[in-house]
């Protein structure tokens, strides 16, 4: 081998390096440049604090039949405060995730007070409901997913309701002796209405701190507002318990169209998500 055939070679050689060089490097500058991937899929189960929520009840829509209330008339009180279950399953893209959430209510209780004209001051009324809710909801975090951090979010769907146990009742008429007088041994005259069950369409926005608990578990602390719609009785047969003159009880079965409430509330929830 000659001096000039060397000197050729070693001309070369750092040619050589720079191209195996970027050879080598090239995947990594690909994958430096590629867009994450989604997050991982996340399970939660969690539980609400739903707070009193205040509830008109008025005449819905004409099914033929006569309205329970007419005009000016109405039942107005609260829905009680009660526990709300729920379970999740999401998947999660960098900041933001979203999630299908499932929400089962235990009884709330209603109690309010109709206005029905002659028929006294005090006309207590009480209720009780139950619900089922499927959303479809997002929410962004600010801050590391993974860590501790303040997020905001908000959902779709629909709320299926139960209301059942309705009774109307009017203790102090305005005249004791006329059409809603007591029964002899006290018994007080009542409206029983016909149960309800629906859907409506249902939204709801949120905002909460996240805490990690160490390996795949998170604890969501979060606040929602909730539109879950309309809820109320449907058109049936009212049951009226009167009493007449010589204290005999009469019943009667009266068809009134529907009633309807508009539902909206505000809870606290605490969530407890999983990574698996």
């Amino acid at each position: 081998m000659t001096y000039s055939d060397n000197r050729r070679r070693s001309a070369a050689l750092p040619g050589l390096l720079i191209g195996l060089g970027c050879v080598s490097t090239a995947p990594i500058a690909i994958a430096a440049q590629a867009p994450a991937g989604p997050g991982p899929v996340y399970l939660t189960i969690g539980v609400a604090a739903v707070l009193p929520a205040d509830v008109r009840f008025v005449d819905g829509d004409d099914a033929g039949e006569a309205a329970l209330y007419g005009d000016d008339q109405s039942d107005a009180g609260t829905l009680g405060a009660g526990l709300e279950y729920g379970l999740a399953a999401g998947y999660r893209f960098g900041a933001f995730r979203a999630q299908v959430e499932l929400a089962l209510t235990g009884p709330f209780a209603y109690e309010g007070q109709s206005n029905y004209g002659g028929a006294g001051p005090v006309q207590p009324t009480d209720a009780r409901m139950t619900a089922r809710r499927l959303l479809l909801s997002g929410f962004y975090a600010f801050g590391d997913p993974g860590g501790r951090h303040l997020w905001a979010g908000g959902g779709l769907g629909a709320n299926r309701y139960r209301l059942t146990d309705y009774i109307q009742r009017f203790p102090n008429p305005g005249d004791p002796s006329g059409r809603l007088r007591r029964g002899p041994g006290g018994d007080v005259p009542s409206t029983s209405l016909p149960e309800g069950t629906g859907y409506g369409f249902a939204w709801m926005l949120a905002a909460g701190l996240t805490v990690p608990l160490g390996g795949d578990l998170l604890l969501d602390f979060g606040y929602r507002y909730t539109d879950a719609g309309r809820i109320g009785t449907a058109a049936g047969d009212i049951e009226v318990v009167r009493y007449d003159e010589h204290g005999t009880r009469q019943l009667r079965r009266i068809p009134i169209n529907p009633t309807v409430a508009d539902l909206r509330h505000h809870s606290l929830t605490a969530t407890l998500r999983w990574l698996p």
